[in-house]
């Protein structure tokens, strides 16, 4: 009898593999969950030299990690063999699940996400990680075991974020992203349906936030601010403008544009977060700031010169850290515009996708196709739910008329 690694046959609702640790003893076998799900071509079950996980940005860990689960239950099974103790598979799964306590929310937060692939929500678990550590440390709660939270500890969490200046949507991600792990634990067996604390808590209210977006009036007087030629300032403000002029695209979208994609009178590429394709007639305002950027950059292969050649070199995490770097850095001078342009917003790049939808609806008559298929959303009731956080003018003005007498 001895301990094995294989694949489940079918994915799982994320369309990730589950790794199974196998038990068997001649045509018996017991099967239990690793915790650890891949990618169907990122597994070896054969000829792996303890190397089962291949491909995969954390394959060093997720490896070490299923070594050691291995080598407990060949530990179980040796014992017994040297103790001439009779044993079956599942008196060898139930001996080592036997050993596990419920695991502190902390480090299955962490084992959890080593294995996400996506950057952005990697990222999101770990601003809610350090949010929970933070909390647990102010209030010497120690390091907490699924068990051990209880609802008094989950509304102290809420208070301490909204005592350290969090919106309500972000207090209302952060206990998402908790309940989430609950329910993680509880589809891995980790912990039990009636630990599932959840149950007696009330979740903070997310208040929707309004979007943020520029007048036309507004947008002018951003358009008009004097910047240095060449300076990172103009840079930044035409980058903006170009993403408002390309409907409103997303700034990795504009960042990661190449001269390549400019051809005869179009500009045609594919958008990163949905892969759809993109491709806009050159107008004249577009043409403008192209030929602002071939004026000011000779050499990048990129039209706006911030990011460096050789992005596509990077793993995907790094090249996610890198646009988030320099998302940043393009924010902190649309800022420093926006105040000598004396606009009392909080001016980011995706204001630009906002600040097209905005004027594009009401210069198109209300034309939401045209919005949607600028815009390339899947279908027109996200439009219409992005154009009503957006529209309060067209509210004003219908009540102006409405309560005339």
């Amino acid at each position: 009898m001895k301990a094995a690694l294989e694949l489940s046959s079918k994915p799982n609702r994320d369309g990730l593999y589950e790794i199974y640790i196998r038990i068997q003893e001649g045509g018996k076998k017991k099967r239990v969950r690793a915790k650890i799900a891949v990618k169907q071509n990122q597994f070896k079950s054969k000829n792996h030299n303890l190397k089962w996980v291949y491909n995969h940005p954390n394959h060093q860990k997720i490896n070490a990690d299923l070594n050691a689960l291995v080598e407990e239950y060949n530990d179980v099974m040796f014992a017994s063999a040297v103790a001439k103790k009779a044993i079956s598979p599942e008196t060898v799964i139930h001996s080592v699940k036997k050993t596990h306590f419920t695991q502190s929310l902390v480090k299955y937060c962490e084992s959890k996400m080593s294995q996400m692939l996506n950057y952005n929500h990697k990222k999101g678990y770990q601003q809610t990680l350090n949010n929970w550590k933070a909390y647990t440390e102010k209030e010497k709660l120690g390091d907490l075991d699924f068990k051990q939270i209880n609802v008094f500890i989950l509304k102290g969490y809420e208070n301490f974020l909204f005592e350290n200046g969090l919106q309500a949507s972000t207090v209302y991600t952060n206990l998402k992203r908790i309940r989430s792990l609950f329910n993680m634990a509880i589809k891995e067996q980790v912990i039990k349906v009636e630990d599932y604390i959840f149950k007696a808590f009330t979740m903070p209210k997310a208040n929707k936030s309004k979007k943020e977006k520029l007048t036309v009036e507004e947008l002018k007087k951003f358009a008009s601010v004097v910047c240095d030629k060449d300076s990172l300032s103009k840079t930044c403000q035409q980058a903006f403008l170009l993403a408002f002029n390309l409907a409103g695209v997303r700034i990795e979208d504009v960042l990661t544009l190449k001269w390549s994609y400019v051809k005869k009178e179009r500009i045609e590429y594919k958008m990163e977060k949905t892969g759809a394709l993109n491709s806009f007639k050159l107008t004249p305002q577009i043409k403008a700031i192209l030929n602002y950027f071939k004026s000011a950059n000779n050499s990048s292969i990129y039209i706006v010169p911030i990011l460096k050649d050789g992005l596509e070199e990077l793993t995907n995490e790094d090249y996610k850290k890198e646009i988030s770097r320099k998302t940043a850095l393009v924010n902190k001078y649309l800022k420093k515009i926006a105040e000598k342009a004396k606009i009392e917003k909080k001016v980011t790049t995706h204001i630009a996708r906002h600040t097209f939808a905005s004027i594009a609806i009401k210069k198109s008559n209300g034309n939401i196709n045209f919005v949607q298929n600028a815009l390339k959303h899947s279908n027109s009731q996200i439009t219409q739910t992005y154009l009503a956080s957006l529209d309060d003018e067209s509210m004003d003005d219908q009540m102006i008329n409405a309560t005339k007498l």
